[in-house]
């Protein structure tokens, strides 16, 4: 069975399958070709990356989809209920600093409905391989958008920078004995302004901005809502599914909330 990483296919929908004629051509070509998640690299935040400012609606959604019960009704609209555990599933895997998991699920939702509304089983084949893609690329749209949001705010800071260069008076704050470093300390020459914007240009892209849960984390939440499992688990049976220390899955479970309540994350130059 012919697989491509799903990392190689994030780059394609970047640089060219934003184009949805582009894309069903892809679809039609491919449609034996499975997406592989097996090379999928995500690093785990340090505790002191955490922002505390909590969405409860986040969990409240993750219950109210873990809950939802398959039923064979063939309707659109209950063909996308039945498919949204899938949705927030995936989204484990796109939630990059500077985006909100629920943004991410919206747009992860409305890629299965456009697939759903497009879905030709003899030109697409299998259904559940078809509508990856269709989640996958509307989420990694929408994340490269923001990221150039992003980098447009940034340029045209330093383009601010640039043009105000030396026209400020150069001064140090000082409160208590303590000093504080203003902008200029940081960009104190043209050519620093530059060094800046060209590390800005290289660390905020898509595939420069990793995930904030780990895959152990993805692993943990997956199981406890049963997103692509028979059933629920438990902690307790998390810990014995995983091998697990007593303890360390609840860590883990808490650690991977508190990310998925994170507002939007930050992006540090």
């Amino acid at each position: 069975m012919e697989k491509i990483n799903v990392i190689d296919f994030e780059r394609q929908v970047v640089k060219k399958y934003f184009d949805e004629e582009e894309f069903l051509k892809f679809l039609e070509e491919k449609r034996e070709l499975v997406l592989d998640y097996s090379k999928l690299s995500l690093k785990e935040l340090e505790e002191e990356d955490l922002e505390i400012m909590g969405e409860e609606s986040v969990i409240d959604y993750l219950e109210e989809v873990s809950s939802i019960i398959p039923n064979q009704e063939e309707n659109e609209e209950d063909f996308v209920v039945q498919n949204l555990p899938v949705v927030a599933s995936i989204a484990f895997n796109y939630l990059r600093e500077g985006v909100a998991y629920l943004d991410v699920v919206q747009e992860g939702t409305m890629g299965l409905m456009k697939g759903i509304a497009l879905y030709d089983g003899e030109k697409y084949g299998d259904f559940e391989n078809y509508k990856k893609y269709w989640i996958i690329r509307e989420m990694v749209i929408f994340i490269n958008s923001k990221i150039t949001d992003i980098k447009n705010e940034f340029k045209r800071f330093f383009k601010d920078k640039r043009e105000n260069f030396g026209k400020e008076e150069h001064t140090h704050s000082e409160e208590d004995g303590e000093v504080y470093l203003k902008e200029e300390d940081l960009l104190p020459s043209l050519e620093a302004i530059d060094k800046r914007e060209k590390l800005m240009e290289r660390t905020i892209e898509f595939g420069a901005l990793k995930n904030r849960l780990s895959s152990r984390q993805i692993e943990v939440l997956n199981l406890y809502f049963g997103f692509g499992a028979e059933r629920r688990f438990s902690i307790f049976e998390i810990e014995e599914k995983l091998g697990l220390k007593k303890g360390e899955g609840e860590i883990i479970f808490e650690q991977a909330l508190l990310i998925l309540s994170t507002m939007e994350g930050k992006i540090f130059l």
